[in-house]
Parts: structure tokens; sequence; C-alpha cells
């Protein structure tokens, strides 16, 4: 029987006179043409549980992903996958946030995370154990122990969609991760995908790429890779806005820190290996329209405890700045707005009456004055040696963006002021750059410098009486 129909293949192959095409063989057992399937996938989370709650407008978060993709027809049966950069960084607290982030993909029905490159910045001992207790299986072909080449996660899964048996298998490109964390080298891509993909198709009917790369890299896969049938990528600059073929691939990508999915339908079809027929595919927009799941706001809450009971690294008092130039200590503290008042009265005014004097209180009506992915932009100094630290229940008076929180700290300034002796200090020129630190993405409306500095403008009063009361500030040295 097999012999026959390879015949009548070459036979109808020169028939019609074609240089290259599929011989209809069906694989031993991929399922019947026709079957329908969705997958849905998203990339570059960085870590949004939930839209942060700034500002009104906000998208995405994983609370309205879940209401979205219960809303899709047949929500359970579509096959549902992270392409990487799920983590929002490298700090303990970071690693805590990510176990509750597995959970919420787990909650709804992903089959792999693939690891980017947040993921490759994590010490492979605790990369090992995370995958441990992970609820959903995290991949990677590419992440390798330095000492022996030898991957410390699953490269693939597999799973079945009516009876189509799909390999997943995930990669992150070298290129992606300038520095992989200590014990860790990610492998060349060919190099990663040719180590594991001979025993994936033996194994399979179909196969799907997580690749955490650029869209040149994505190309160049397909054209190398001909088993590929879909290829989704990340580390992109925005998502693809319809399908690109290349080779026999199917390639698209998303990123926007959880604001987008991308969705694909199509339908296998038996070739030498199955592949997609019939595509179709969307992006969506998480919009603020979107209701919040009430599941997943309960272990956005779970995790908001657990990350106000646990002393973190950056409660420590001996903590060092990581922006700080190596070799130069700096001798200034933080002191808090109110000792600036004095003798900047009306400054002081203007501020009071912001956005900025207020920021903290925020933070409380949604409970995340203990989270330090929030607390840095609510706060002054937080993660310097002399800036705020969380209290765990406690007061401080480093809350709320503060003077320093622009200008740095103060407390040789007010010092020499106090002290009657000449001062040369000088706080640098300011700029939209320097707001931009925190108002930016989802975290402003868009921000808008010649919009919103005026209401705040201040300083130009205060510069005469500073002249005249200590005019060695500004004269010529």
């Amino acid at each position: 029987m097999k012999k026959n129909t390879i015949i009548g293949g070459i036979a109808l192959l020169l028939a019609i006179g074609a240089t290259t095409a599929f011989l209809l063989l069906p694989s031993k057992n991929a399922s019947a043409d026709g079957g329908r399937f969705t997958v849905h996938f998203t990339c570059d989370t960085f870590g949004r549980l939930e839209p942060c709650g700034c500002f009104t407008g906000q998208h995405g978060g994983l609370t309205r992903l879940r209401t979205w993709l219960e809303n899709r027809e047949n929500p359970k049966q579509a096959i549902k996958v992270d392409v990487g950069g799920a983590i929002a960084g490298q700090a303990d607290y970071d690693i805590i946030q990510y176990r509750y982030l597995a959970r919420a993909y787990a909650t709804m029905g992903f089959a792999a995370l693939n690891m980017g490159a947040r993921e490759a910045a994590i010490p492979a001992a605790t990369l090992k154990e995370l995958s441990r207790s992970s609820p959903v299986p995290m991949l990677s072909a590419s992440l390798a122990r330095t000492e022996d080449r030898q991957n410390i996660l699953e490269p693939y899964r597999i799973i079945e969609k009516d009876g189509t048996r799909i390999g997943i298998l995930g990669v992150v490109s070298p290129k992606s991760v300038p520095n992989p964390s200590e014990g860790l080298i990610v492998l060349n891509l060919n190099e990663a995908i040719d180590r594991h993909l001979p025993a994936l198709l033996e194994k399979t009917d179909i196969v799907f790429l997580l690749a955490f790369a650029k869209e040149t890299e994505l190309r160049q896969l397909a054209s190398d890779y001909f088993e590929f049938a879909l290829i989704l990528g990340g580390d992109v600059d925005g998502p693809t806005q319809e399908i690109i073929g290349e080779n026999d691939s199917i390639i698209l990508f998303t990123t926007n820190q959880a604001r987008t999915v991308g969705t694909l339908e199509g339908r296998f079809e038996k070739r030498t290996r199955t592949h997609i027929a019939d595509p179709t595919y969307q992006i969506e927009l998480l919009k603020e329209s979107i209701p919040q799941d009430a599941g997943l706001r309960e272990l956005v809450s779970s995790y908001r405890k657990k990350i106000s009971e646990t002393p973190l690294d950056i409660d420590s008092e001996v903590q060092s700045d990581p922006n700080a130039i190596p070799g130069v200590t700096s001798t200034a503290t933080y002191v808090g707005s109110e000792s600036c008042k004095q003798c900047h009265a009306e400054d002081y005014e203007i501020w009071s009456k912001s956005g900025h004097a207020h920021a903290f209180e925020t933070l409380e009506k949604i409970d995340s004055q203990a989270d330090p992915h929030c607390v840095k932009c609510h706060t002054v100094g937080f993660g310097k040696p002399s800036g705020y630290r969380r209290p765990l229940g406690g007061e401080s008076s480093l809350t709320d963006v503060g003077c320093e929180s622009c200008h740095g700290p103060a407390s040789e300034h007010i010092a020499r002021y106090r002290d009657g002796k000449p001062n040369n200090f000088q706080f640098r020129p300011l700029g939209p750059g320097d707001c931009t630190t925190c108002h930016y993405g989802e975290f402003s409306r868009p921000f808008n410098w010649d919009e919103f500095w005026p209401p705040i403008s201040h300083g130009k009063q205060d510069k005469g009486k500073s002249e005249e009361k200590h005019p060695e500030v500004n004269s010529p040295r």
C-alpha cells in the first residue's frame, strides 16, 4: 500500500511537470484533514498580574486576559503558550511574583512557558527550583549549564489535540541575552534546535517553535527549518498585524507587557508532516473595558499579602545602589520634603497640591504599598542607601514623590545653608527624561512634558531670594 502510494505520487508529479511538491503521505498518527485548532499566545508579560492602577485607561494584565480567554468559543480546547519575558526582573521579589504568574497561567490552561531574556538572567539553580514548583512547564532548549552545556530545563513538551500530536519547542536567542546569569550559557539557536528536533519529529505530527528572538532571526529559522509549521516570537518592537509566511512556516509575534494576545486559528492538514491550512489571525488589545477576573484578583491579593510579609534584600540598610558609579560614594542623604519647606515655601506649596504629594495614597488604596514594583515610583530614593525602606507596617517621611525624587538627596545642600557656610552645590538641571523614568507606557496618559510641566512649574520664584541671601551660590568661580 505504501509502495503504491509513493509510485502514484511520483507519477502525479511527473505528469504535471512540478519541480517541488509534498507527497501526500499521512503521518502514522496524524488526525484526519479538517481538524480545527486555536492557538492563543502571549509574550513580554513583564510581571503584569494586573494593570497597576496608577491611572485610569490602563490596558492589559493577566486578570483581563483570563476574562477574555474565558469568553472565547471552547476556551478549554484552545492551545495557550507564552513565548517568554513573563518575569519582570531578577530580584528576590521578582522570583516571588513569578510563582504567582505561573499559577495564573496554570489557571488559564497554558501548556508551556518559554524562557526569554529576563528569565535567562536568573541564576541556574533558581531557574531549576522554579521549574520544579511551576504548575506550567518552563521550557528552554537554549539555556544550559556552563560546565557541561547540558540543558537545565525541559527543552520541549508534547500535547495532543484531537488525535494530533503537537510538539512545542522553546528557544531564546543569545543576541537577546548579552549577559546570561552566572552558571548559564545560551546556546546558538541552531545548536539548541538541532539537539532536540530529530527526536521531537519522531514523536509528533506537527511542531511549533516558541522563539524569544528578533524578527530577522525568526525569518532565518523559518528558512533553515521547514519542519516548523508555526513559529511564535518575541523580543520585537510590536506585534504582527498579519500572518507572515516564510518557507513552510507561519511566523507570528507579540509583545507589549500583557496588553495584547495573539490568536491563530487553522486546520490540521496531512502532508509529509501535518501542516496548517486555512489560517486566520488576529491581535487583540486587552482594553480597560474588559473586566478583571475575580479569581485572579484573589491570586493578586495573595501575592500582595506574601510580599508585604516577606523581608527582601532591598529592605536592607547595607544595600548598595546598583546605578552608582564604581568607586564614588555619595555623602548626601535623603531628608524628606518637609526639610525643603522653610527656604522654598512657594515651591513646597505647589508640590503639596500636586498628585506627587499624594502618590503613596494611590498604592494604599489598591493595597500595593509593599510591592517593590510599585513603591519605587511612589517614594523617595527607594532602593538607594539612604532612601525609603519598606516599613512593613510602619511610617516613613520618604513616602510620596517628593522634592528629592527628582532633585536628589539634599542633606548637604540644607546643612550648608543652616551653618551659614558658602554653598557652591548645584542640583543638576532636570528635563523630560527625568519624568519618563516613571511616566512611561501604562504609567502615564501618555506623558507629555508641555502639558504636564506647567501645572507643577516651580523654582523661578526662589532664584532671586537665593541669590540675594547667598550670592556665592551663583557667583562665577
